[in-house]
């Protein structure tokens, strides 16, 4: 049997217990338990259902707030460990948002509805990471920008697992 965490986009927690994977056509991240042999069981959503637009880049803060871009609708968001959804950015075009939730529930999207959806920041804003030495300095990366906004955030970032194997 192989290591399913080798097939997935996931990160996982402070204590390597969790599996997170964002669902973007599902638009919800999903948990699965982390077994002592690698194995992942248990999957979950966690935080809400359905989110309000399509996760794409995600990253834990060192509260343990999974912080997540909502990818065409250009919100930066954070789901709390206890599965609250806190907005921390929002710059979508609320209408162009709205269009392309309806057309998204009936089947209909096309490429004309996904255009017009782009903030002015980070437009698609599909990734984000917490750098600088303190990892209190947040990049979001995206799809039709052509900068890489930052910002210092009060709260940093959770280091990577693999930054302690060093």
């Amino acid at each position: 049997m192989f290591d399913l965490r080798q097939l997935f986009f996931g990160r996982s927690d402070a204590n390597e217990e969790w599996l997170y994977v964002v669902e973007s056509n599902g638009r919800r991240v999903s948990r699965l338990r982390i077994q002592d042999d690698g194995a992942l069981t248990n999957r979950e959503v966690y935080g809400p259902s359905t989110l309000e637009g399509f996760p794409d880049g995600f990253a834990f803060d060192a509260y343990g707030n999974l912080w997540v871009t909502l990818v065409m609708t250009d919100k930066l968001i954070a789901i709390t460990p206890e599965g609250d959804v806190l907005t921390l950015l929002d710059d979508s075009d609320p209408q162009a948002a709205r269009r392309l939730d309806e057309h998204y529930q009936a089947r209909t999207i096309t490429p004309e509805i996904l255009g017009a959806c782009a903030g002015t920041l980070a437009p698609w804003m599909a990734s984000l990471t917490f750098g600088g030495a303190d990892l209190r300095t947040v990049y979001l990366g995206s799809l039709r920008g052509t900068t890489l906004p930052s910002f210092r955030s009060p709260v940093a970032g959770l280091p990577l697992v693999h930054w302690n194997e060093r």
